[in-house]
């Protein structure tokens, strides 16, 4: 898990999020949240930025329960959080 930078971590998760987002699923959300755990504290650690790392942990515990629009929205504050804290959008 050391080894995995959130660049590349970020870079999974937001094109998970945005596929469950589009087509949301039990075994979707897992995979999701088990990124958002590996993401959160990487932000943390690498990043100094607890708040964006609160908000990746939300959107994970999220998962399945909040309605998808709850989610899209955070998952667009998260976006701009992230990039505000220096990580890029995956291409």
């Amino acid at each position: 898990m050391l080894n995995d930078d959130c660049q590349s971590l970020f870079d999974q998760f937001v094109p998970m999020a945005r596929q469950y987002l589009d087509a949301p699923g039990v075994m979707a959300a897992l995979e999701l949240d088990q990124q958002c755990m590996k993401l959160y504290p990487a932000v943390a650690r690498e990043k100094q930025n607890q708040e964006l790392s609160n908000m990746i942990r939300e959107f994970g515990r999220g998962l399945p329960r909040k309605e998808v629009e709850e989610l899209r929205q955070l998952l667009q504050d998260i976006i701009a959080e992230a990039q505000a804290a220096g990580l890029s959008l995956p291409d």
